[in-house]
């Protein structure tokens, strides 16, 4: 591991929260229950704050990366007993449209799957319309490069950081196979300093990907009863199943979008280019962890 020298360095933008409440429903891929997600303002300085409303009695959930709990093929976040899951898309979405503040009342644990990906979140806070707001967003810039590997396996995932020489923020995503498989190798760069349309259009609608052998083993689990092969993008030997693409590299876009979903599990704006390959969730947020570290030993007390 060799985590990158960071900076704060001179905003560039203020914080802004929605400017009216918006809903988006839906049902739970694993654990096939309705639920609502109801976003709605916040103060400055607020962040992203879960509340279940189905646990009265529940603390509010932060969407930092203090709060993140290990689960399988997601991000789950949780103080105490109460937990949200799945909220990486989310969280995307939220970066995507540049809301910082925001309250989000939510019905069940597990957020919307919809079509398993950003698509509904950002078109309903880009519908909503954001307030701008008197503070400042915090900005922090990468001035060195770092670089983070799983050490765990050979061959194992890698996320490396360098500076951006034109102050942008860039997410690039290589999506590798050390086996031929059905999913093909790809690779997808996005450009965050764009307008949130272009997330939108570009990023937003990219899906959760999957094999048939792996769909086949999550059902026989009891899991993913509700979503088919045409809910999500389902890969038999022969491409996508009873589906098909919105983009050629859609499977690296959507692993883009949970970059994007993860690294906003901190209050800051961030300068620099990410670049990963083969990695998951848990080294996105163990990446963000370390280099938030960095700055500040008890940042994440």
């Amino acid at each position: 591991m060799r985590v990158p020298q960071i900076v704060r360095t001179e905003s560039i933008r203020r914080q802004r929260t929605l400017a009216r409440p918006v809903e988006v429903a839906g049902f739970g891929f694993w654990s096939s229950k309705d639920v609502v997600y109801s976003f709605q303002p916040a103060p400055e300085d607020y962040g992203v704050v879960f509340v279940r409303s189905d646990l009265p009695d529940s603390p509010p959930i932060p969407a930092t990366v203090v709060h993140r709990i290990h689960k399988p093929r997601q991000t789950s976040l949780a103080v105490g007993e109460a937990q949200v899951d799945m909220v990486e898309h989310v969280l995307a979405a939220l970066k995507g449209a540049r809301i910082d503040n925001c309250k989000i009342v939510v019905s069940a644990a597990e957020a919307p799957g919809i079509d398993g990906s950003a698509a509904a979140f950002v078109d309903a806070l880009l519908e909503a319309g954001a307030e701008e707001q008197a503070r400042e967003k915090i900005r922090l810039k990468i001035v060195s490069e770092g670089e983070f590997t799983d050490e765990s396996k050979p061959n194992g995932g890698r996320i490396a950081i360098t500076p951006s020489e034109r102050g942008e923020t860039v997410f690039e995503y290589e999506l590798r196979y050390d086996m031929p498989g059905p999913i093909p190798n790809q690779k997808a760069r996005f450009n965050f300093s764009q307008p949130p349309e272009v997330f939108q259009r570009e990023i937003a609608p990219c899906r959760t990907f999957l094999t048939f052998d792996e769909a086949t083993y999550l059902r026989s689990q009891g899991i993913c009863a509700r979503v088919g092969a045409s809910d999500v993008l389902v890969y038999g030997k022969d491409g996508p199943i009873d589906n098909t693409l919105r983009f050629d590299d859609e499977c690296a876009r959507h692993k883009t979008l949970d970059m994007i979903g993860d690294f906003s599990l901190s209050p800051y704006d961030w300068e620099g280019e990410f670049h990963a390959s083969k990695t998951g969730h848990q080294q996105n947020a163990d990446t963000l962890r370390a280099m938030l570290e960095s700055l500040d030993p008890n940042i994440l007390q």
